[in-house]
């Protein structure tokens, strides 16, 4: 993605696959604007959040965005390959308690937007998982 400061986040890393227990990662600080996600110090998050059929996430960046909505999180990832393989499911919580959802299912690895507005646009939890959730 591009050099962006570091927002650590720490939790469980790997595939969820038990429906209705998505795995998460936190971050007390947040990840602000115009900053990248790192789980452990790794900006590389394709050995942590990953799901069934060999999808995965690369990074994740907050940027601010023109227009009707103010911020956007970057998701660099692709989504699980074969017939029938579903989709990767993620979600991103922010300071205010809000949580926005994406499905990743191309298998094809390009980067995918979440925009949201918020009077407190840090995320502070991401979370991922083999089936859709609601948290």
């Amino acid at each position: 993605m591009t050099n962006y400061p570091l927002a650590n986040f720490t939790g469980y890393c790997g595939e969820s696959s038990t429906k209705g227990q998505p795995n998460a990662v936190t971050s007390a600080r947040g990840m602000q604007p115009n900053e990248a996600a790192a789980i452990d110090g790794n900006t590389d998050l394709s050995t942590c959040m990953v799901a069934n059929g060999g999808a995965k996430v690369y990074g994740i960046t907050l940027t601010g965005s023109p227009g009707i909505y103010d911020y956007v999180v970057n998701v660099d990832a692709q989504g699980p390959s074969g017939f029938g393989s579903g989709s990767m499911y993620l979600a991103f919580t922010d300071q205010s308690g809000d949580t926005y959802y994406l499905s990743i299912y191309s298998s094809s690895r390009s980067v995918h937007t979440v925009r949201y507005n918020s009077q407190q646009p840090a995320i502070v939890k991401m979370w991922w998982s083999d089936y859709s959730f609601d948290v």
